[in-house]
């Protein structure tokens, strides 16, 4: 017990030092600190008896499910649905057209990274391409163009990229039930994920129509009640419990369909708004670290020095694959250059892709040199994306509309 209380001292005091300096001069967030941390602890061979045992394992996990269990209550729906067919069509093709690119990489360069399977190589690939709005959004911000048809553009293709996050997820954990079978195996195995993902799609609609029919008894109850946030994790814990029954590793889904169910269906806006700071002091704050500090454990010092030029493929193809893809698509909307300069913003990553490639590791799917050289890309690819991407903008700032 001592010894993990030795690392969370290691870990916040990192944060708030180095973590404050790469913040402040890099804009990085200081889930990289840790992330970093864990890979230093690891290579050094410290902590490694903790990062181990039970007690770190189960705060990691529930930091993960915490850290999901937020991204569902900042998915808003409302707004998917106002997009236009171009951000649509635009954040399918560019997230498709990456995955395919990369997954090809994989697969044909290095099969037994991903256990000689396409398919496995194609989820990564995909997985890795998703983007990561909060860095966007900061950006935006920062120069005043988030409600200019470049920022909502780019914001949007952010948004509906959490649609492809939710999918990759749920496909990532149905794959260690029906990878080794064929034929009518498959359907016996796949059916009760299929069947608990049916429930949890359910459960997520009839609380919408129970917090219609509550929406006035809720409405007596005292804002400042202590029901609300009680609620709030009953309805979670829920969601985790029942998933798990259908498959132990559904639980990533249902953490993010709890915080939908919970986010403008089952609560009064007001009351989620009211609430979420302290949710995300406990999600992000408390376990998030935990989480971050795993994911930096398992990337393999040996195999960064072995696969440098691995790590600049990915990095190099998915510049490119982005850039041009942009350019083609959005230059008659946007201009040539405010295009092209979309296309690096949109590299911005480091979601619930990160989850979905810890997830492969952690399935066994992918290896650890393949896990490695995508965490390093992510790492390495944020302050050129969030440099380049600022500079361009302040470049053609007049231009954007």
């Amino acid at each position: 017990m001592t010894d993990i209380l030795l690392l969370a001292i290691v870990t916040y005091s990192a944060i708030i030092t180095v973590g404050y300096w790469i913040n402040k001069h890099l804009r990085m967030p200081w889930m990289f600190t840790v992330v970093l941390l864990g890979f230093a602890l690891s290579a050094l061979g410290l902590f490694q008896g903790v990062m181990k045992g039970d007690i770190f394992l189960f705060l990691s996990k529930m930091g993960m499910l915490f850290f999901l269990f937020t991204i569902g209550l900042d998915l808003e729906f409302e707004k998917i649905k106002q997009l236009g067919w171009h951000i649509v069509i635009g954040d399918i093709l560019l997230t498709l057209t990456e995955g395919l690119v990369l997954g090809s990489l994989f697969f044909f360069v290095f099969p037994q990274f991903v256990s000689h399977s396409f398919s496995i190589a194609l989820i990564a690939g995909i997985a890795f391409g998703t983007v990561g709005e909060v860095i966007l959004l900061a950006i935006l911000e920062e120069f005043g163009i988030a409600s200019t048809k470049f920022g909502q553009l780019a914001l949007g293709i952010g948004v509906f990229d959490d649609i492809f996050e939710i999918g990759a997820l749920a496909i990532i954990v149905a794959l260690p039930s029906i990878i080794n079978y064929t034929g009518a195996s498959v359907f016996a195995s796949a059916l009760p994920i299929v069947l608990t993902l049916l429930g949890i799609f359910i459960a997520t609609f009839l609380l919408s129509k129970l917090g219609k029919v509550l929406e006035k008894p809720i409405e007596k109850i005292p804002d400042d009640s202590f029901v609300f946030p009680f609620s709030m994790f009953l309805v979670m814990f829920s969601f985790l419990y029942f998933s798990s029954l259908g498959n132990e590793n559904l639980g990533v889904v249902a953490a993010i369909f709890s915080g939908i169910a919970i986010q403008g269906l089952f609560f009064p806006k007001k009351l989620v708004q009211q609430y979420k700071k302290s949710i995300y002091f406990v999600g992000n704050m408390f376990l998030g670290p935990y989480f971050f500090l795993s994911l930096g454990s398992k990337i393999s010092f040996d195999s960064l020095l072995t696969y440098p030029l691995f790590i600049l493929a990915i990095i190099l193809i998915s510049l490119t694959v982005r850039v041009v893809l942009s350019y083609l698509l959005f230059n008659k909307i946007l201009g040539k250059k405010p295009a092209a300069i979309l296309g690096v913003g949109l590299c911005a990553k480091f979601s619930t892709s990160v989850v979905s490639e810890n997830l492969l590791v952690t399935f066994g799917l992918i290896t650890a040199p393949l896990y490695s050289a995508i965490m390093a890309s992510f790492i390495l690819m944020k302050p050129i994306i969030i440099g380049v991407f600022s500079r361009g903008i302040a470049s053609i700032k007049n231009q954007i509309t």
